[in-house]
Formats: C-alpha cells, sequence, structure tokens
C-alpha cells in the first residue's frame, strides 16, 4: 500500500502528539521546564509538613514542583506518625530523579544539655528506618534546625548558651558519623560571623561550620546581591575549611520586614535573583547552592 507524504506526515505528527500527551499523563512528567533558568547547582527546600507525603497524589505533587524549580535535595521534617511506607515511596522516587531527601528536625530547647535525648531521638529513628529499608529508599543525610537565640537564655546568658549550642552539633555529628556516612548539617542564620567566642578564639560560624559537613545559612534578603553580601564570610569559611554551604532565601509573608523575602516579589523576580546568586557564586568550591525556605511558602508565590 502507499501513502503520499503529505498522509505519512500527518500519521507521524499524530503519534508524536499522542506519545507527548500520554508522557505528560504520567507521573513526574506534568511539569514544563522552559520558563526556568538554569542554575549551576540545584536547588533545595525545606519540607516541614510530613503529612504531605503520606498519599500518592501529595508525593507526586511534591515532586513535580521540585523537579520544575530544580530542586535536588528536600529537607524533609521527620514526623515519627506517618508510616515508613510514606517516606519509602516518597525516597525512592525522589531518588529515582535525582532528588536527594535529608531528614530534618530542631528546636530551640534541644540546644540545651538536658533535651539532648532529643538528637539521640531523632537519629536513632533515622538509622533504624534507614536500617529497615532499601539502598534507595534511605535517607541520604540529617539537617538540624535548632536556633537557640530565640531561648530567654540567649539575652541574660549568651555565652553559656554559644557553648551549648556548639557542644549539641558536635554531639550530633559524633552521633551520626559513629557508623553511618550520613551528611550532617545544619541551618543557621547568617550572623554567627559577628558573634566573637569567649576569650577571642574566633567567630561563632568559625565554631560551627568544623562541627558538620554542610551549613545552610539563612542568608533571608530580596536581593540576591545583599543575599552574596550576607553569606560572604561563611562561603570564604567554607572554602578554606571545605565545608559545604547552602545559600538560603525566603518565600513566607513576613509583614514587619519586607526586605527578607520574596514573598511579595512572586516568582518571576526571584528566579532572576537566584540567577544573579547562581552567577557570582557557581564557582566557588564551597557553595552548595540556594535553599529556599520553605516548599509551601514556594509554591504559594504568585507568578
Amino acid at each position: 500500500m502507499q501513502f503520499s507524504h503529505k498522509f505519512l506526515s500527518r500519521r507521524v505528527g499524530i503519534w508524536i502528539m499522542v506519545v507527548l500527551l500520554v508522557w505528560m499523563s504520567q507521573g513526574l512528567g506534568t511539569k514544563a521546564y522552559a520558563d526556568q533558568v538554569p542554575l549551576s547547582k540545584s536547588k533545595a527546600t525545606w519540607l516541614w509538613d510530613t503529612s504531605l507525603i503520606s498519599t500518592d497524589n501529595g508525593r507526586t505533587e511534591i515532586l513535580q514542583f521540585a523537579l520544575s524549580q530544580q530542586v535536588g535535595r528536600i529537607f524533609l521534617q521527620v514526623n515519627p506518625d506517618v508510616a515508613n511506607d510514606a517516606y519509602r515511596s516518597f525516597i525512592s522516587t525522589a531518588a529515582a530523579n535525582g532528588i536527594a531527601v535529608h531528614a530534618l528536625d530542631g528546636a530551640p530547647q534541644w540546644a540545651l544539655p538536658e533535651n539532648r535525648q532529643k538528637i539521640t531521638d531523632l537519629v536513632n529513628w533515622v538509622k533504624a528506618y534507614n536500617a529497615s529499608v532499601a539502598a534507595n529508599e534511605r535517607f541520604a543525610g540529617i539537617q538540624v534546625d535548632i536556633e537557640p537565640y530565640l531561648l530567654p537564655q540567649w539575652s541574660t546568658d549568651q555565652n553559656t548558651v554559644v557553648l551549648y549550642w556548639q557542644q549539641s552539633l558536635k554531639y550530633f555529628n559524633d552521633l551520626v558519623k559513629k557508623d553511618t556516612a550520613l551528611t550532617t548539617a545544619a541551618a543557621v542564620p547568617f550572623w554567627l560571623d559577628s558573634i566573637t567566642l569567649a576569650g577571642g578564639s574566633g567567630t561563632l560560624s568559625e565554631a560551627i561550620m568544623p562541627l558538620l559537613d554542610e551549613t545552610a545559612i539563612m542568608s533571608y534578603r530580596d536581593s540576591g546581591q545583599e543575599v552574596v553580601q550576607l553569606a560572604a564570610n561563611e562561603l570564604a569559611t567554607g572554602d578554606r575549611l571545605g565545608k559545604m554551604v547552602w545559600v538560603g532565601v525566603e518565600t513566607n509573608p513576613a509583614p514587619d520586614t519586607p526586605f527578607i523575602t520574596f514573598y511579595e516579589e512572586g516568582k518571576a523576580a526571584m528566579n532572576n535573583q537566584l540567577a544573579l546568586i547562581d552567577g557570582l557564586l557557581k564557582d566557588r568550591p564551597s557553595y552548595a547552592g540556594i535553599a529556599v525556605h520553605d516548599y509551601a511558602g514556594w509554591r504559594s508565590l504568585k507568578n
């Protein structure tokens, strides 16, 4: 049977359209990537509402969004009430799409010696979970978000709280590294380099960064240039120590300090500033990428 070139072209065109429609209807192929500015490093984000991974739709929506935004790392808060099967499905699907999932938890009280059991419980839970699942279903690391400067004691006895914070982070890292190769990290504010340790033995950021594999700097501003400036000292310390540094930006509303977030500017403006940040930092050895706080706020940004 003979076909005209016109008929063949039509058949081929229809076939291509059908294949594309099928691909777009399946799993993670539903998001477009054309509007994203390619960055030299993948992004990270924090996911605090762990219940979102409890359903197939929830997991798919998160990972679709992550892929569309070039996210290569998700810091997922540990919630023991969420079924292990949900973690397994979420982490394995993320891994299959090039996204690493790291466990996340913390509170200001965790810096105090009497609450060190909280760190132990987190680390032991992650280790037990990882030991019970397949390699592609495991957390790749643990990040703590402690922020003890929110404690009343920070105002009355800062030196002691600073010491306790360092001790808690060392305890955390030592416990993790005792029998695993998990990455250890902490989220920290940009101003730690302004705190001089008792005795003048350096800054708090210089003391904390050697204790961990990575830090995520909360360098929150709505200007890429300012974000880079706020993280400059930590990046320099990371370069010197061989430690990785995530540069953080905020997306949630902050009515009293709108200059720290992209909530008012929206996604397009933020993407432009992220490209600026990446261009300025891409050659720094310590630059791990940009961490966006957080998934819920990011997803809710206006276009």
